[in-house]
């Protein structure tokens, strides 16, 4: 599905107006507590991913003119460096950022996040209930983070080169494919994918030797390791591979681009991820960050950007929509959904171990 630009510009204004934005409830522009801007703006501070949605043209400027405010955006290499700019002078400057599980319980426990009242977010009842029940999103009953998008690692194959009915992340493991598998050079998603082919909680494996040898099992089989969506799309489209861990977002832009690949959720789970804001302590634009959130899970930009090729949208409207067949290959289904297991958060001493293990196995 896709909506004509004209038609998105309009969807978009509407919602804007419908929400608010940048009003005092008397219908004009609250230029209280700028910072930076002219003539009074506002101006949003935003930490997130480069290119990574919040801050396409388009939408900023829908969002900017609305509510007569400026938005900026900074960008993060990592949640790590993100919690380290959180820690050391981030507070009270930055607004909106976009941390996942594996440092949010770190940032709500050190009081760098502001507590988010849900029942002021218009389309926070348009989230799908799974998101909602993250753990690591909440403390002690107030909600810190608001899902945004998400996305899974699972498998990929081409459709035109395997003939086979793909359900089982065994597939990953059988010499038939031998030469023609690529498995994600990642130590999380490593340990992870083998703890599911293990039969072990992926999230917190019991038997971290079993996870070992089923890796150093897998290894002969790889045709290579790959690091990026990049690295993997040109390995597909060059025929050098034809089956292998890949990223559902990943293999829908590939989709759209032609490529005979089709994405599966084995029978056994998956990894699954999401992607979360949350508004930063002493934020000095707290009732703008709010708005620019509930923008950005509404119904209008989550369907721009899933259609550009973006994640899933978390926004059940938004799913509701899409192309039913479109919906059950890329596994954004309930079913899908049912059988992934979400990353959660592991201490320093859990990341290093598993990253020792990982580089144990790439060494022999």
């Amino acid at each position: 599905m896709r909506l004509h630009k004209g038609l998105l510009s309009v969807l978009l204004a509407s919602f804007l107006v419908v929400s608010g934005c940048g009003s005092n409830g008397q219908g004009t522009p609250d230029t209280s507590g700028g910072q930076g801007g002219n003539g009074g703006e506002q101006t949003l501070v935003v930490v997130n991913w480069k290119d990574y949605g919040s801050d396409d043209p388009e939408m900023i400027k829908a969002f900017e003119e609305s509510c007569s405010c400026k938005v900026v955006h900074e960008y993060m290499a990592s949640e790590e460096e993100l919690l380290t700019r959180l820690k050391t002078g981030g507070v009270g400057k930055l607004d909106v950022i976009l941390p996942n599980a594996s440092i949010l319980p770190v940032a709500i426990q050190e009081g760098l996040l502001e507590p988010i009242d849900v029942d002021k977010l218009e389309n926070y009842q348009y989230i799908n209930k799974t998101f909602k029940n993250i753990p690591e999103n909440e403390k002690d009953g107030q909600v810190y983070a608001v899902p945004w998008v998400w996305g899974s690692t699972s498998i990929a194959y081409n459709s035109n080169v395997i003939k086979d009915e793909i359900d089982s992340i065994n597939v990953l493991w059988d010499e038939k494919y031998k030469g023609q598998i690529a498995f994600r050079d990642d130590f999380n998603d490593a340990v992870m994918i083998a703890a599911i082919a293990a039969n072990q909680d992926p999230n917190n494996p019991s038997d971290m030797e079993a996870v070992k040898q089923k890796l150093l099992e897998q290894k002969p089989l790889n045709r290579t390791y790959w690091k990026t969506g990049d690295e993997f799309s040109k390995l597909f489209a060059n025929n050098q591979i034809s089956i292998g861990v890949a990223w559902s977002g990943n293999t829908a832009a590939m989709k759209q681009a032609g490529q005979p690949i089709k994405y599966v959720i084995p029978k056994e789970g998956a990894i699954g991820w999401v992607d979360n804001w949350a508004i930063v302590k002493d934020s000095p634009h707290k009732d703008l960050a709010m708005k620019f959130i509930d923008f950005m899970i509404g119904k209008d930009f989550q369907t721009k950007w899933v259609n550009k090729g973006g994640p899933a949208p978390v926004n059940t409207q938004v799913v509701d929509n899409l192309d039913p067949a479109f919906v059950q290959e890329m596994g954004l289904d309930e079913e899908a959904i049912s059988k992934l297991f979400f990353i959660s958060y592991h201490t320093e001493d859990e990341k290093k171990a598993w990253n020792e293990l990982w580089h144990e196995v790439k060494a022999q």
